[in-house]
């Protein structure tokens, strides 16, 4: 009974220590206190927290509403590009997703994998990866997010973070807006 009960305590551990992506980035606390604006997307499935300043565009279509941003008051290479995308369409968050998008960040956008994993994120199952490459002679990661929401829909949480300084910390400033997320059901 007691191996039992030590096995249940050590799953819950490690599940629970895969299911943060600021654990699994290892980012701390948040570094950046500039006011926020909460935007809700068009076809109301999401509401996100962003700072004021940053600027916002919204889009959608009949299967998509997507909310782009940034802040455009730093240098390119000092600042990231956030998307926030709802999607109506399945998804299986399995190995075999993983190979396709990697397959897909690979040979169609010249990216080379650094990270992946599968866990959870605001109760919801996930697939993350950061991949990096260049683009116009600028080194870039590129960190995607994909968040199964119901059964033919799912968000997708991706940040595009150019140039070599503090590249870390910018990571963790995109998954501090991600943390930001509300699912509206």
């Amino acid at each position: 009974m007691k191996k039992l009960i030590i096995l249940v305590l050590a799953i819950g551990f490690v599940s629970c220590q895969s299911n943060s992506l600021k654990k699994e980035f290892n980012c701390g606390a948040s570094s950046e206190n500039s006011e926020l604006k909460e935007y809700r997307d068009f076809l109301k499935h999401f509401k996100i927290e962003i700072p004021k300043s940053w600027k916002t565009t919204l889009y959608y279509d009949e299967y998509s509403s997507d909310i782009y941003t940034a802040d455009t008051s730093k240098q390119f290479t000092d600042s990231f590009v956030v998307e926030i995308s709802w999607k109506q369409g399945e998804l299986t968050l399995d190995e075999s997703f993983a190979k396709k998008i990697n397959d897909t960040l690979q040979f169609k956008e010249k990216l080379k994998m650094v990270k992946s994993g599968f866990g959870e994120f605001k109760e919801k199952p996930m697939y993350y990866n950061l991949s990096e490459g260049s683009r116009s002679g600028m080194n870039h990661k590129f960190l995607q997010v994909y968040l199964k929401t119901n059964i033919d829909e799912y968000i997708t949480l991706t940040s595009k973070v150019y140039g070599d300084s503090l590249v870390d910390q910018r990571i963790c400033n995109s998954i501090e807006i991600f943390d930001n997320l509300k699912l509206i059901e």
